[in-house]
């Protein structure tokens, strides 16, 4: 999510849009990273984790081929928010799965590694993504995601797959 959210204001002020265009973009992502949270845990509920995840992941797929498609203000508004929502489905689920593969006990240990981790790689992806926007353009940092999230979709996939009947992938 990071490695296209965080170079937009500058793809998009480099596109020639004003600063105050590229704001209410990163504005609006924000709000479709959080509003579905009123109902993420619901739909976990309902659908269960895996569904969820995946189709978070699915959205951020969706979300970096429309971040390649064009370089419009619709097209940066579309990528992320839908971007947005995705990291929110493929969060909060994930967050579930981890809780519900430790025990109590290790929970807080295993919750603060786990942040340590997401925060260290999305310190990555952002030098990243300021190096490829600004070397080789937007559309290609978009292209850049799609390997990542299919190691992430493969994964789950293979979890589902070949994990225990009492799994949290089940």
């Amino acid at each position: 999510m990071v490695l296209i959210m965080a170079p937009t204001p500058l793809a998009m002020t480099g596109a020639g849009y004003p600063e105050a265009l590229a704001g209410d973009v990163v504005r609006w992502h924000v709000v479709a990273m959080l509003a579905p949270s009123f109902f993420t845990g619901f739909a976990i509920k309902r659908f269960g984790t895996v569904p969820v995840v995946v189709t978070g992941l699915a959205l951020l797929v969706v979300s970096a081929l429309m971040a390649a498609s064009g370089l419009s203000a619709h097209h940066f508004y579309g990528a992320l928010i839908v971007l947005g929502v995705g990291w929110n489905f493929g969060f909060i689920g994930a967050t579930n799965m981890l809780a519900s593969a430790v025990s109590a006990d290790e929970r807080a240990v295993v919750q603060g590694t786990n942040d340590t981790l997401i925060a260290l790689g999305a310190t990555i992806c952002v030098f990243a993504s300021g190096a490829i926007v600004t070397g080789f353009g937007c559309p290609i940092l978009a292209f850049a995601s799609l390997p990542v999230l299919a190691v992430a979709l493969l994964w789950v996939f293979v979890q589902v797959r070949f994990s225990p009947r009492d799994s949290v992938f089940r």
